[in-house]
């Protein structure tokens, strides 16, 4: 039994510091990832992603906070996306969204504080079958970075 408790113990500890850490993390913006990754960030700038919040602004929906939360970074979590006034460095779909919080990456920059392959079970919770009905992840995830 007491095998037993140590054991489901070490597993808790192991989880809870794991996710301790992902919440540890906030969000930095592209400027910082560029630092190292410019090719990507270069390349990125150009693909609707990185202008997302500007179809907000063309259909006056910049302030509807459920259109919001898909078109920039890090909306309401530490680092991320306040507003347009305080924080408008964070609007657009940047690297965060889908690889994550990046202050821990770019404090000790490892492939293991980062999500490297998000899937398309993140891109669907912005691309809905009600939003983007043709949305095709195999295809569309080739151009998330550019050309």
């Amino acid at each position: 039994m007491k095998k037993w408790v140590g054991i489901v113990s070490l597993l808790f500890l192991i989880n809870a510091t794991a996710i301790y850490s992902e919440q540890s993390a906030s969000y930095v913006g592209w400027g910082k990832c560029a630092t190292c990754h410019s090719d990507i960030t270069d390349s990125w700038q150009k693909t609707p992603h990185a202008k997302a919040i500007e179809s907000l602004k063309k259909s006056k929906q910049e302030t509807l906070p459920a259109c919001v939360k898909c078109h920039v970074t890090g909306y309401e979590r530490d680092g991320g996306f306040i507003d347009y006034e305080l924080t408008p460095e964070m609007a657009g779909v940047q690297c965060e969204a889908c690889h994550g919080p990046g202050s821990e990456h770019v404090a000790s920059p490892m492939a293991k504080n980062i999500v490297k392959e998000s899937g398309a079970a993140l891109c669907r919770q912005c691309h809905t079958e009600g939003q983007d009905k043709g949305f095709n992840y195999d295809v569309k995830v080739k151009n998330v970075h550019g050309k």
